[in-house]
């Protein structure tokens, strides 16, 4: 869903917009207030620029939206001024300038922005408009979508995320992430309330992990920017493609010794800082800043369940292929319910019988996923599919994968007689 744009009236454009972009308004001039050249004070040149682009005028809404692009500040700050700017106007604005703090800023506390507006500018805002988006509590608990966009924005500090999504789970908000339950369990399952507080230094160090998404995040940006104003700008519509690099392929493809390997390093890392305590030897004060060192692995592997639940939902298909193997249940649940997760990921999955039973239950539960062959064939192999489920998928398999799945060692007995049985009923 997004704001509904509609061209405005007569009386909302007000006599000087009107005379110069009504049906019928000279060619000539109607290009000159597309270009921004019209003689018109800030506030109707911008409203008139708005028109031009809502009404899909015919050579001239691109025009307008490059326009308006490239308004100087103080000619928008004009505009911005007016307490009666229509709501269109202000969602047009903050569309077309969507990395422009300053103006972003006089737009969220505009006595006239509509809520759709500002769920629209939620999940792509930089960082300081989130902060201000998540200051305005009484907003955003009238309108929990906000929560939720800026819970999966990136650019959303990891302590402004984590405020806001405890704060609305104890008002006991309606919030439709895809993995609110874990979130719910792990806020209930700490012992102490302050306990997994973020910090500036933990935004900085989650910032550095989620670097890649928030550089992916520009071209949902550019997404909206360019959209017209009949477009859908829905989560589904500004998904960000996500192509992993050559590095992260590699580094997946040895995930599971990578795993092992950050284990070991952590509990080395516990010995010493155990031995320095026993020595009684200094310990140096900490950096202003933490730096992070060694993998990826390791760093991501180190993080508060809070933090992995959130990098699993927003994260690429390198960070979900670690947190997917969590020993955490509500960790491993939100990797696997990101809505980022693609279909060649979740063949890997469940081939996978190091993961969890509930993940793979919950693949199987998936119909979107199951209509694949490949998921069909790796559920049936994987040992922690419910029977009832991999004696479904069975049915559905060609013969030589029931030859495959019958001399199978590593599945269950009875699954194993069933594949037998169906091969001897082809012959």
């Amino acid at each position: 869903m997004a704001f509904q744009h509609r061209p405005l009236s007569e009386a909302e454009l007000g006599p000087g917009v009107w005379k110069v972009v009504r049906p019928g308004a000279p060619a000539p001039l109607q290009g000159m207030v597309a270009r921004g050249l019209a003689p018109l004070p800030p506030r109707d040149l911008v409203v008139a620029l708005y028109q031009l682009w809502v009404t899909n005028a015919p050579d001239l809404s691109e025009q307008a939206a490059r326009t308006v692009e490239g308004l100087p500040m103080p000619m928008l700050a004009g505009a911005l001024g007016d307490p009666g700017l229509p709501p269109g106007v202000l969602d047009f604005i903050a569309r077309k300038l969507p990395r422009k703090v300053e103006v972003l800023e006089v737009v969220v506390r505009h006595s006239q922005v509509d809520d759709e507006t500002l769920l629209g500018m939620s999940r792509i805002c930089p960082e300081p408009i989130c902060d201000l988006l998540a200051d305005n509590q009484s907003r955003w608990l009238r309108q929990p979508a906000i929560v939720e966009a800026l819970y999966q924005n990136p650019n959303c500090r990891m302590s402004v995320a984590q405020r806001m999504i405890e704060l609305a789970v104890r008002e006991g908000l309606e919030l439709k992430l895809p993995n609110i339950e874990e979130i719910k369990q792990a806020i209930a399952s700490r012992a102490n309330p302050r306990e997994d507080e973020s910090s500036e230094e933990d935004d900085h160090e989650f910032r550095q992990l989620a670097q890649r998404v928030i550089e992916g995040q520009d071209r949902v940006v550019e997404r909206v920017q360019d959209a017209a104003p009949q477009d859908e700008l829905g989560e589904a519509e500004l998904e960000a493609e996500e192509e992993p690099s050559d590095e992260d392929l590699a580094e997946l493809a040895g995930l599971d010794a990578a795993l092992a390997s950050a284990a070991r390093q952590e509990a080395a890392d516990a010995d010493a800082d155990e031995d320095e305590e026993d020595d009684g030897a200094p310990v140096e004060a900490a950096d202003e800043r933490p730096q992070i060192k060694g993998d990826r692995v390791s760093q991501i592997s180190k993080l508060s369940p809070m933090k992995k639940i959130r990098l699993a939902l927003i994260g690429n298909a390198f960070e979900r292929g670690v947190l997917i193997r969590d020993a955490n249940k509500a960790v491993c649940m939100s990797a696997i319910k990101s809505p980022r997760v693609k279909e060649n990921e979740v063949v890997n999955y469940c081939a996978n019988r190091s993961l969890s039973h509930d993940v793979v239950r919950y693949i199987a539960t998936r119909r979107d996923w199951t209509k694949l062959y490949a998921v069909k064939l790796n559920l049936v192999l994987n040992p922690k599919t419910p029977m009832a489920s991999a004696m479904t998928f069975l049915a559905h398999l060609h013969a030589h994968d029931v030859r495959k799945v019958a001399h199978s060692r590593n599945i269950p007995n009875a699954l194993a007689v069933a594949a037998k049985r169906r091969m001897a009923k082809r012959r």
